[in-house]
């Protein structure tokens, strides 16, 4: 079964929720270098991730220098660090090569721009990105929707076809982001069979806000399709 990556938290109550809806991780946007409506400082973001109940993955999303990324993950220690920045493959290795051993993962988000087609990343064709990125240490490739005005958070849908290629292609697993909702979520994970979906403004009530329904929507929906076994 495809598992739910739920992110942007804001508050403790943000992370009962989205427990209580059935979702496998939460995402904390943790001093991203770009305005969004998600960003929190470190310390707030280790408050929160210390709130979560065992057995739900927590994931620091962050982007910057390895040096930065690294003193955000020695302050927050989440499970995870998500890289969502415009980092280099030598970058992404430093920082692999950083939290070796500090039981944090590393999975790294190759950001699409929908107008063009093209991979954010010194590889620009997505699926030739994405072996690259496969083979630089991380855990899992997140695909996720950029556009001329925001870095992230879009609301934006991918080429689906595409995503489904790279689950294909890649030998890691692939977490599909992008514009997704309770109302598309379905036929998503039914085309590409990700090993997860992660989602931010389709479980939004406005900007920063999350809405109990529709996170509980949103898993029912993606959890009652298949996921690439």
């Amino acid at each position: 079964m495809v598992r739910v990556k739920i992110c942007g938290m804001m508050s403790r109550q943000d992370v009962i929720m989205a427990q209580a809806s059935g979702a496998d991780g939460v995402g904390f946007v943790t001093e991203y270098p770009f305005p969004v409506p998600w960003n929190l400082p470190r310390e707030r973001a280790r408050e929160l991730v210390l709130t979560a109940p065992p057995f739900l993955t927590t994931v620091a999303v962050v982007g910057g220098s390895p040096e930065g990324i690294l003193e955000i993950a020695r302050t927050v220690r989440p499970g995870v660090i998500q890289l969502h920045g415009d980092e280099t493959l030598q970058e992404i290795r430093e920082v692999v090569k950083g939290l070796e051993g500090t039981g944090i993962q590393v999975i790294k988000a190759m950001r699409v721009n929908v107008d063009t087609g093209l991979a954010s990343f010194e590889e620009t064709n997505p699926l030739k990105a994405g072996e690259v990125l496969a083979g630089s240490g991380i855990k899992a490739l997140v695909v996720d929707s950029r556009t001329s005005s925001m870095p992230a958070g879009t609301g934006v849908s991918l080429d689906w076809d595409m995503a489904a290629a790279m689950v294909r292609r890649l030998d890691i697993p692939v977490i599909l982001a992008g514009g997704l909702s309770a109302e598309n979520v379905a036929g998503a994970v039914e085309k590409v069979r990700p090993y997860a979906v992660d989602v931010i403004t389709g479980v939004e009530s406005g900007p920063g806000i999350k809405d109990a329904a529709k996170m509980r929507a949103f898993v029912r929906a993606a959890k009652g399709t298949g996921r690439k076994t």
